[in-house]
């Protein structure tokens, strides 16, 4: 019974091949290096042979090709395991960078031809190496704040807010020793008008004190 057998024992599953592509720096700066990383897993229960990955569209203008290549090819991938193809470019202009899916081909179970690609890359910002500095500084301006001051905006509204706290501190200062002085004064001007010299009770406090 044909049939029966295949039922119980159906053909492997087709050798489903999954890209995906990702950049290995946390931070791309103008002039530097940018590893652009291409990994594919054979999900399937056979392996895939003359597999074939392509990277295009890196405009010139805008990027340094350093290497080795766009593209690679690898002879076979067995199921359950995954190769990684890296190469690296070199941004030449600042601005957000995005990258299209990467293009990918396969001979699959019983010879099946097959083709896909990989996830596009999310908008990364290309910084110039001063703007890297200051997301640096923002990064560790947030741990020291925990959490309160997390970009520009947050920082100019917290220098804001500490200018004005500064300012009703030195104010209330200024008055309080204002107000002091005036005391100071009348208190003055009481004692010449019952003809005592502020300095002799200044003179006999000070006597008081050392023989204390």
């Amino acid at each position: 019974h044909p049939r029966e057998t295949d039922a119980r024992f159906p053909p492997p599953e087709p050798t489903p091949a999954h890209a995906r592509q990702s950049v290995a720096e946390s931070q791309l700066i103008i002039g530097r290096n940018m590893t652009i990383e291409i990994t594919l897993y054979n999900a399937g229960e056979t392996s895939a042979t003359g597999v074939e990955i392509n990277d295009p569209g890196w405009d010139s203008s805008s990027f340094v090709m350093l290497g080795p290549s766009t593209s690679a090819k690898f002879a076979s991938i067995p199921p359950l395991t995954k190769k990684t193809h890296r190469f690296v470019v070199v941004p030449k202009v600042t601005g957000q960078f995005s990258a299209g899916p990467s293009l990918v081909s396969y001979t699959a179970a019983a010879g099946h031809q097959a083709s896909g690609t990989s996830n596009a890359l999310d908008p990364l910002p290309i910084l110039t190496p001063m703007e890297a500095k200051v997301e640096v500084a923002m990064k560790i301006g947030s741990y020291l704040t925990l959490g309160f001051c997390n970009n520009a905006e947050e920082w100019t509204k917290a220098a804001i807010i500490t200018t004005v706290l500064v300012g009703l501190i030195t104010v209330n200062w200024i008055a309080l020793k204002s107000k002091r002085a005036v005391a100071e004064a009348q208190r003055k001007q009481a004692m010449k008008s019952l003809g005592i010299n502020p300095k002799d009770v200044a003179v006999s406090k000070k006597q008081k004190q050392k023989k204390k």
